[in-house]
């Protein structure tokens, strides 16, 4: 296998046989190991898998007749911020913060 550049990292193609024996497609994660000296090993990472597993098997259904609405959800979200529930802190502190613009923080 050749080692390609692909952006600011290195790239690998992964040979034909090695994704019929994984049952690979495109998107689909894998984990990479160092197996020994000058020695990879690939395998499907099935994490997303068991995790969504984990989900549906925890599932409960809806109760009968039960409809999401969109705008309901809204405005219980707008009244929660306003009461400075949004952040866990109630009382002034969460009135301060209530009508401050959420941001975000960059992993760096």
């Amino acid at each position: 296998m050749q080692v390609s550049k692909w952006g600011n990292s290195l790239a690998i193609r992964i040979p034909n046989v090695v994704v019929e024996a994984l049952e690979l497609k495109e998107g689909d994660e894998v984990e990479i190991t160092v197996a020994g000296v000058r020695q990879l090993g690939v395998e499907r990472d099935r994490r997303r898998e068991k995790a969504l597993e984990t989900v549906r098997r925890l599932a409960r259904p809806f109760p009968p007749g039960w409809k999401f609405d969109r705008e309901e959800a809204n405005e219980q979200g707008a009244a929660e911020d306003d009461r400075g529930i949004e952040d866990g802190r109630g009382g002034e502190a969460g009135r301060r913060l209530a009508g401050r613009p959420r941001t975000r923080r960059r992993a760096g």
